[in-house]
């Protein structure tokens, strides 16, 4: 009780003199003790550590700024909550039952869900707090998600398109988020943006691609092409300009291109890049504030927090070639 009290300030009523507390002190350093953090966290019930669930999490700083200014926000809540952070790709898939309640975690900020009947479940039936992000309103488990509002973002990228003269416009979507909730509210956005201008779906307006620079190539050649691309992501994007570059296609002189998140790494493109905005670094902030208040105080409120988008015009865009 003596140790406890000098080594962890437990105990207020038990009493220590100070030459007892020095002694306890001295043979503490000279043995290097240190506390059992695991034996802590299992006798607290309690690890100090959230999850970060990411099916698909890429490179850090490759063709984006998007996970830098993620791990930003993220990193700036759990810090000075003192909270650990464990970033865990494919976590529900580790096991038959998964392991989001095995006790590793106090609880999970799950990115892009997808919403299978697994990944439902396991939301579902989770023993911990669980906060989405990048989650749209209205659709999966009744927990607190945060997200951007993609309808109104895809909006500003149509309409500005539309302002310039473009009237064939395609939606390219990387395959590996095809299967995410925002992967399909965007699509969705995408589709209700183009009927609001009366504009025509043409053959293949939604194209899916894996980075191939035969896709771009490919499309260029197709008779009645679109005359401007909006991508899913700002990595995206930024991976279409370098196959431009490469295949001597000129942007935004034969075709305009805008991204999705629009960091600070849209003005080291060449050409800067045009793109719907999101406040990601904010938005990844808040919602690991909500999840360590849940944790420690036991409530939260379960509904969705969204974000206005914005859209910042840069040099990507232009009006359409006169060809076309």
């Amino acid at each position: 009780m003596a140790v406890s009290k000098v080594l962890h300030g437990k105990g207020q009523n038990v009493r220590v003199g100070a030459e007892t507390a020095e002694t306890i002190r001295r043979v503490a350093n000279e043995l290097q003790y240190h506390p059992n953090r695991l034996a802590r966290s299992f006798r607290q019930q309690k690890t100090q550590t959230i999850g970060l669930v990411f099916s698909n999490f890429g490179r850090i700083g490759e063709f984006n700024g998007y996970f830098t200014a993620f791990l930003n926000g993220v990193i700036s809540a759990t810090f000075q909550s003192e909270y650990g952070l464990t970033i865990c790709p494919n976590l529900v898939k580790s096991s038959v039952n998964g392991v989001i309640n095995d006790g590793r975690f106090d609880g999970l900020l799950w990115c892009k869900p997808d919403y299978t009947v697994q990944s439902a479940q396991s939301i579902e039936r989770s023993e911990i707090p669980i906060v989405m992000m990048h989650a749209p309103d209205g659709e999966g488990p009744n927990v607190p998600r945060f997200c951007c509002d993609n309808l109104s973002g895809l909006k500003l990228a149509v309409d500005h398109l539309y302002e310039l003269g473009h009237r064939r416009i395609a939606f390219v979507m990387d395959a590996l988020n095809v299967s995410t909730a925002e992967g399909r509210a965007r699509v969705e956005g995408f589709q209700s943006a183009m009927a609001m201008h009366e504009l025509p779906t043409m053959p293949d307006s939604v194209l899916y691609w894996r980075h191939d620079p035969l896709e771009l190539e490919q499309l260029m050649a197709r008779e009645g092409r679109p005359t401007a691309l909006i991508s899913y992501s700002e990595k995206q994007a930024v991976l279409i300009l370098k196959e431009a570059e490469a295949l001597g296609i000129s942007i935004p002189g034969e075709l305009s291109v805008i991204g999705f998140d629009s960091t600070a790494h849209c003005d080291t493109t060449r050409p800067r890049l045009t793109a719907i905005s999101q406040p990601i670094e904010k938005m990844a902030f808040d919602a690991t504030n909500v999840l360590i208040s849940y944790i420690e105080a036991e409530q939260y409120p379960s509904r969705s927090f969204i974000y206005p988008c914005g859209f910042d015009i840069r040099e990507s865009t232009a009006r359409p070639p006169s060809r076309s």
